[in-house]
């Protein structure tokens, strides 16, 4: 189980390094390391959650056609 200070160090990484961890830990051999790819999976989606991607709207004066 993850101590709360763990939990805080986890949640003050950038979203990329989380992402390069949990690709790591999923292609750790011999054994995935299952908790840590969860950990990070799991803080990635909930910032997500808090901000989602916004795209704005292409006017239509700027269509190329």
């Amino acid at each position: 189980m993850a101590t709360a200070s763990r939990l805080r160090f986890f949640q003050s990484l950038s979203s990329r390094t989380l992402e390069l961890l949990c690709e790591e830990a999923a292609a750790h051999r011999p054994v995935p390391l299952d908790r840590l790819e969860r950990l990070c999976a799991d803080l990635l989606f909930d910032r997500q959650l808090l901000n989602p991607v916004v795209v704005s709207p292409i006017p239509e004066s700027e269509l190329p056609f």
